[in-house]
């Protein structure tokens, strides 16, 4: 019993942790998750184009996640569809960030 209940609380701790951390950690890694990197795609500093620090993955990690949970109720949809109308195609996570998305193939 003991057993399946240190299993479970590891789990509890662990499960968020990857789950959140995913994508910060490999924007800020490897500059795409790996996905992104199939299909040639990388995030950047929207300044430079070098690659994202850190925090700048976190910020964009926290309003990528508030995107999706709002987007239940339909305002957060608001910002992936704010992408197909900004100049430089960027969503709100992007430019809370100060990120872009770039073609790199």
């Amino acid at each position: 019993m003991a057993l399946i209940s240190v299993a479970f609380l590891i789990g509890l701790v662990l499960l968020p942790l990857v789950f959140f951390g995913y994508f910060p950690f490999l924007w800020w890694k490897r500059g795409g998750s790996f996905g992104q990197t199939l299909l040639g795609l990388r995030v950047v500093r929207a300044i430079d184009g070098g690659p994202i620090d850190g925090g700048m993955s976190c910020i964009r990690g926290l309003v990528y996640y508030a995107e999706l949970f709002f987007g239940l109720w339909l305002i957060g949809l608001l910002g992936f569809v704010w992408a197909a109308f900004e100049p430089r195609k960027r969503a709100w996570h992007d430019m809370a960030a100060g990120t872009v998305v770039i073609q790199v193939n």
